[in-house]
């Protein structure tokens, strides 16, 4: 890791935390309700406070479990962080002490991999959600996900996913597993096996090195074929200011709330991106580098809702719908477009095919139901 990576905070920082902050206080507000334990786990925390004074993910955590959204969730969210660089660890208990004696926070100071086994020992089979950020690719394999995933409980998980390190790996082991130096051949195969455990063989057997997408793709499937995990989205963290591609945050979860919830917040942060949305994904800090089009936000929302509108019409033929609840419906539309469409524009979709009689819409909520004609 490079001495000043926790320096200062990154613009696609900035993002990737909105994206988090923004779906974990959702993600509480809805699976804090029965009372018990929501246990939060950082398995890469870093220091929890830059250099600038900025929050990391640790804080972020913290405070929400400390003044949560809904006072009613008060004491139900646990965190739990896992930092290896000692001064690294060290920074992290200074900057989460409050947290630590309010007994919202436990630090362990170790690798994730080494600390997996006490972290899901300590939150049994209560609700947990899973935030994988290396500096890297230790800590994303496709085993480590299933060990998650296979855990008793609710569990989601949101990963960082580094592809142009995977492309670094897999260019190095393509360039010399035919060498003459017998060195660089061992090292070819050690980076080869290495990225079977971060994208599949239909990926890396791409002649050259593929693209990220299809590295992305093979990934998700890789996973979602050996873990209890039915939904995923990944979503391409790029630098506002230049729009140059950093990594893939990839969404992992087995219930439809998560997915539509996180599809909407990752389509609310990418219109910031690109300067067509107008809402408050992010602090008024951040906000710098947001300058918002509202001409071309209206018309990007004229267009999804009508691409919502043209692909229901064949789209509940099918899947053979009739009566369905919201949460499967709204699921059905996230797959066919991913996080590229708001939460408003399909339900500002849904409500013009009912005034066409098209539909019976009995309400917008999760767990409403929409009749098709």
């Amino acid at each position: 890791m490079t001495a000043d990576f926790h320096k200062a905070p990154k613009a696609w920082a900035q993002v990737k935390h909105s994206i988090l902050g923004n779906y974990l206080s959702l993600f509480l507000g809805k699976l804090g309700l029965s009372g018990r334990p929501v246990y939060y786990v950082d398995g890469f925390a870093g220091p929890g406070r830059l250099e600038d004074g900025s929050k990391g993910s640790p804080l972020i955590a913290a405070e929400l479990a400390v003044s949560p959204k809904q006072k009613s969730r008060q004491g139900i969210l646990q965190c739990i962080n896992v930092e290896d660089v000692l001064e690294t660890f060290q920074n992290l208990e200074a900057a989460t002490d409050p947290y630590v004696k309010l007994k919202r926070v436990r630090n362990f100071h170790g690798t994730f991999q080494q600390k997996l086994p006490e972290i899901l020992s300590a939150i049994g089979d209560n609700t947990a959600f899973f935030f994988i950020d290396p500096f890297g690719t230790e800590g994303v394999e496709v085993d480590t996900l299933q060990r998650i995933a296979s855990r008793r409980g609710k569990t989601e998980i949101l990963v960082r996913y580094d592809d142009t390190r995977v492309k670094r790996l897999l260019s190095w082991a393509v360039n010399n597993e035919d060498s003459f130096d017998e060195g660089h051949r061992k090292t070819a195969k050690a980076f080869k096996s290495r990225v079977e455990h971060l994208t599949d063989e239909k990926a890396a057997g791409i002649m050259g090195v593929p693209e990220s997408q299809a590295l992305i793709d093979g990934y998700v499937r890789k996973v979602k074929s050996v873990a209890p995990l039915r939904f995923s989205l990944s979503y391409p963290i790029r630098n506002p200011e230049t729009k140059g591609h950093r990594y893939f945050l990839v969404h992992f979860c087995n219930f439809p709330d998560g997915y539509i919830h996180m599809a909407n917040f990752m389509a609310r942060v990418d219109r910031s991106v690109e300067g067509v949305g107008g809402d408050d994904m992010f602090a008024k800090p951040q906000m710098e580098f947001m300058v918002v089009n509202e001409h071309i936000a209206g018309q990007k929302r004229k267009e999804m809702v009508k691409a919502v509108s043209d692909r229901l019409g064949s789209l509940w033929v099918e899947r053979g719908w009739s009566r369905i609840q919201n949460r499967d419906l709204f699921a059905g539309i996230v797959d066919e477009f991913g996080w590229s469409v708001l939460r408003s524009e399909y339900v500002e979709a849904l409500r013009n095919l009912q005034k066409e009689g098209l539909i019976t819409l009995e309400g917008t909520e999760d767990n409403n139901f929409t009749t098709f004609h």
